[in-house]
């Protein structure tokens, strides 16, 4: 059994086999092959329990012991093992995992989950109907674990809790209130060989009816075909749940479209896993982030239902695009209630074979072809803005952070600190006005005022999740979605860099005409979907802030309001 060192420290949930390890303590693991990221061990005390393994580091095995006086040779050996076999002889038995079945969403040979601390990475096989859908009450979380959404905005006292790093592996709106998840990958995951197989004119895919986006040309330019009937999709009742005879608990989330009104319910996990799906697919779109994950507090009621409302964000936005809605992979997460059903739609998602820039045989846009010199100024504006927007969302992510943090800390702690100079003024005054009596009372006077400055303290704490809280899950949004600009960009680079390559080749004599036309054609159609996406992004963004922006300073012009009243009031007693 080896020794190990703790790192970080880690809160085990209570009635849980996890186990709470603090900084420098030393712990004897008795289990490495729990699974999915954590360890079994025992503490100093004798405790023992479940922590993560990436909390800890291995101890050094103590020397050897000095030699001693010589001893005597020990006695031949009967036979010799070969070496292999005495490894295989001396390995310990491995201890049996907790979790002795296969994952329901996709055996081992299907693709493995991502590890990750957050709990949503455990493995749950119930992807059917909802068990108790609909749209709830306050949020609270009840004896059967549910927590029960409402305006997550009006109810939330969320605490600001220190960036651990830059802020650059930190999303947006948990930045603004302390929690932590992995950055969106931006490295570039689509093989160029499968590109210059689509590019260079080579078969590709039938593509179903189902399958094919239309691109239009219309007066306000070119844009996907919008969709026939929108529809919205609900993230709501969120519930704590448990596996593994409660060793493990993790929260499902119930999603209900509005196309069908059946709630079906979902995992963080099986949104990762979407995600996944949705960034191999689409390497045109830039597809909408998902909020981040988190190590403690992960079934905290606030943390909950904020990351409910993130996750509504996600969804909204998804809804709203022309092409996203509509995938085959996106309708399976929402409407699968079937376990059979679903493991067959996963396999079928995964196995795709319109990825990537082959995706591009799906897209029908107009038989016109496009001139260089009318999309490349168009190309390059959109090179020079994403950088700077991004830019520009980073630095109010930032703002909303350090606003969030002075709201709920130091402006909080000014206001009431006022509060309690006037109320310590008020009870001296009222030390003297025993003597005599007066027709006003300056210490009551006093004491009233010095109530309402200890009120306005608690106004600025609560304050942030009316404004920069919401400002700041709005922009995490956009920083996913111009973090996947970069790759689209670079994908369309591609295609026109490998036209000209055939067309050198064309005019040497070493490519056909027909070819060159063909490649041609499959370059305009990734022309058609850049500038279609642009023009999407930019009449949603229109939208959006504005919204954003709107809500924004109606809640800043509130606050203050209310201020001004609270301050009008203290005036009026003197």
């Amino acid at each position: 059994m080896s020794r190990v060192k703790v790192l970080y420290d880690f809160q085990g949930e209570p009635n849980s086999a996890e186990l709470t390890i603090t900084v420098d303590d030393v712990l004897t693991v008795t289990n490495t092959e729990v699974g999915e990221g954590w360890w079994e061990g025992t503490n100093a005390r004798g405790q023992r329990g479940l922590f993560p393994a990436a909390y800890v580091e291995v101890m050094p095995m103590a020397p050897p012991p000095a030699a001693g006086p010589p001893k005597m040779p020990p006695p031949p050996l009967k036979a010799s093992v070969p070496v292999v076999q005495q490894q295989q002889q001396q390995q310990p038995a491995q201890a049996p995992r907790y979790d002795q079945t296969a994952d329901d969403w996709g055996e081992q040979q299907d693709g493995e989950w991502d590890d990750d601390w957050d709990d949503d990475q455990d493995t749950y096989s119930e992807i059917g109907p909802a068990s108790g859908g609909g749209h709830q009450g306050q949020a609270s979380n009840n004896q059967n674990g549910n927590f029960q959404s409402s305006n997550y905005y009006a109810n939330a006292n969320l605490p600001a809790v220190p960036v651990p790093n830059d802020g650059d592996g930190i999303s947006l709106a948990s930045t603004a209130v302390g929690g932590t998840r992995r950055a969106t990958s931006s490295s570039k995951i689509f093989s160029s060989k499968a590109a210059d197989a689509y590019l260079m004119g080579l078969s590709v895919p039938a593509v179903s009816e189902s399958d094919r986006v239309q691109i239009l040309q219309t007066d306000a330019g070119i844009v996907w075909k919008p969709m026939r009937d929108g529809y919205t999709v609900t993230v709501d009742s969120p519930k704590k749940e448990k596996k593994f005879n409660g060793l493990k608990s993790f929260i499902a989330y119930q999603l209900t479209p509005s196309f069908n009104g059946i709630a079906v319910s979902r995992r963080y996990k099986h949104f990762d896993w979407l995600h996944e799906q949705l960034v191999k697919k689409f390497c045109l779109i830039p597809v909408p982030p998902l909020p981040d994950k988190q190590i403690s507090g992960r079934y905290d009621e606030e943390f909950v239902e904020h990351r409910r409302v993130q996750l509504q964000e996600f969804v909204d936005w998804m809804c709203r695009h022309p092409v996203l809605s509509t995938c085959g992979v996106w309708m399976h997460f929402l409407t699968c209630t079937d376990e059979k059903k679903w493991k067959t739609g996963k396999r079928t998602a995964e196995k795709d074979p319109l990825v990537g820039t082959t995706f591009c045989a799906a897209i029908f846009p107009p038989d016109k072809t496009l001139l260089t010199s009318q999309v490349e100024p168009q190309i390059d504006t959109c090179t020079q803005f994403v950088p700077q927007m991004a830019g520009g969302v980073k630095t109010l992510v930032q703002i909303c952070a350090d606003e969030t943090k002075k709201f709920q800390t130091q402006w909080r702690q000014d206001y009431q600190r006022i509060g309690e100079g006037f109320s310590e003024l008020a009870r001296a005054l009222e030390i003297d006005e025993r003597r005599q009596t007066t027709q006003l009372s300056l210490s009551n006077s006093v004491g009233h005022a010095a109530g309402i400055f200890i009120a306005i303290g608690q106004l600025f704490a609560d304050q942030p999740k009316h404004d920069f809280i919401p400002l700041g899950d709005r922009l995490h949004i956009y920083r996913g979605l111009l973090g996947g600009y970069p790759d689209a960009l670079a994908e369309y680079r591609n295609g026109v860099q490998k036209r000209k390559d055939c067309k050198k080749l064309t005019a040497e004599q070493k490519m056909e005409n027909s070819q060159l036309a063909e490649v041609n054609r499959r370059v305009d159609v990734m022309s058609y979907a850049m500038l279609a996406e642009m023009a999407h992004f930019r009449a949603e963004r229109d939208t959006h802030l504005k919204d954003t922006m709107r809500n924004f300073i109606g809640a800043q012009i509130e606050f203050y309001k209310n201020i001004v009243r609270r301050l009008e009031q203290a005036q009026g007693h003197f």
